[in-house]
């Protein structure tokens, strides 16, 4: 067989070839799916429940827990206007302990700084533990950490 022969022939068989590799990778591409919109919401919240469990209220005091609270609310909120179709136990877990945070705060205002902090303590772990509950849930639909 002649060196042109054999070349013309492996160019037959590189398209095909070719060809075969493009189309399994539109099948895998077409197969994924981008995460649902609220991932972005997801993770705003999980990095201000992040910062609410930051917050020294012994030293800081009471008006920075309530900051806190005020934007883990206002992403709660949005999140939970995305997806408590998807998670209604979960945002509705949320929603309570938020509402429990608030009672605590608005309870411990007049007491002495240590008092304060302790009065809020439980309250701060609800939120951070339904927020972990709700992030547990998330991770098969947000796998980037929403």
């Amino acid at each position: 067989m002649r060196r042109a022969d054999l070349l013309g022939a492996r160019a037959g068989l590189l398209l095909p070839a070719a060809v075969l590799v493009v189309a399994v990778s539109g099948l895998a591409a077409g197969c994924s799916s981008p995460p649902p919109a609220y991932c972005t919401a997801a993770t705003n919240l999980n990095n201000s429940v992040h910062n609410l469990g930051n917050v020294d209220v012994a030293k800081d005091g009471l008006g920075a827990l309530q900051t806190a609270l005020g934007k883990v609310q206002s992403n709660a909120k949005t999140f939970v206007s995305d997806a408590k179709s998807a998670y209604p136990s979960q945002t509705t877990a949320l929603q309570n302990s938020l509402s429990g945070l608030g009672t605590a705060i608005t309870s411990a205002k007049g007491q002495p700084p240590l008092t304060a902090a302790a009065s809020v303590a439980s309250s701060v772990t609800n939120v951070k533990n339904s927020a972990d509950t709700l992030q547990n849930a998330l991770k098969s639909k947000c796998p980037s950490g929403g």
